[in-house]
């Protein structure tokens, strides 16, 4: 009997050391698992998230940036995968990044983020006074936020060279086609006419201003004849049927 009680002893304390072992080497799993982020860390993940994130909606003319944490907040510990979210309401601008982890004590942190796209425009690079004939000299490309930009831009300087505006532009002004006339009252310009995949030409004088897209008054030079055109270019109108 007594035996047996030493036998019952000794399997009663091998078990409780196997059991201890297993919470042991638990616990020490969970420690190794325990990841330790800066607050400047959190900050590139949460752009590096949102970037992967909205990847299918940016463009190449697109940037995105958050605002780097306050140091403050110290260090936080996460035992889990770092969770990130946008709000349901989200701003294709300006939006909000919530970052979360729950284990092994739960935290949360709010990061604002900024969506920014560019345009590459042409500006003018010196002041001219109205009726003046545009030049490439005159021009140059910048970058500047879409959000700022009203109307019918201009993005490649060989569109407008040799139209006229027709108000004082200054400079680092955005041109706009509204800004200029392609076509003047007066110059003659280069009339298309295409019907049926047959393509003819003529020269006219036009009767009025127009930008790009305008229906103006153009009167043939050999016909005599006045007829509707639609400004596709400087100097240029094209008849459609």
């Amino acid at each position: 009997m007594k035996k047996y009680e030493n036998f019952r002893n000794t399997t009663a304390l091998i078990k409780a050391l196997c059991l201890g072992l297993t919470l042991s080497a638990s616990a020490f799993a969970e420690q190794n698992t325990l990841a330790n982020y800066s607050p400047e860390q959190l900050t590139t993940l949460t752009e590096n998230w949102l970037k992967n994130t909205l990847a299918s909606e940016l463009s190449a003319d697109t940037e995105v940036s958050v605002t780097p944490l306050d140091t403050r907040i110290g260090d936080k510990e996460c035992a889990n995968a770092l969770q990130f979210s946008l709000p349901a309401s989200y701003n294709p601008r300006q939006t909000t990044v919530q970052l979360s982890c729950d284990s092994p004590v739960a935290w949360q942190l709010f990061i604002s983020a900024r969506i920014t796209e560019y345009l590459d425009l042409v500006v003018m690079r010196q002041n001219i006074s109205p009726g003046t004939a545009i030049t490439a000299d005159m021009l140059e490309i910048e970058r500047r936020e879409r959000r700022l930009v009203r109307g019918n831009i201009v993005q490649q300087p060989a569109e407008i060279i040799g139209s006229k505006n027709k108000r004082s532009l200054s400079v680092g002004q955005i041109i706009n086609l509204q800004d200029l006339c392609l076509v003047c009252r007066g110059d003659i310009v280069t009339i298309e006419i295409n019907n049926s995949g047959l393509s003819v030409t003529a020269t006219g004088v036009v009767q009025q201003d127009g930008t790009l897209g305008a229906i103006v008054t153009v009167r043939n030079q050999q016909s005599g004849r006045s007829i509707q055109a639609e400004v596709v270019g400087v100097n240029q109108v094209q008849v459609k049927f």
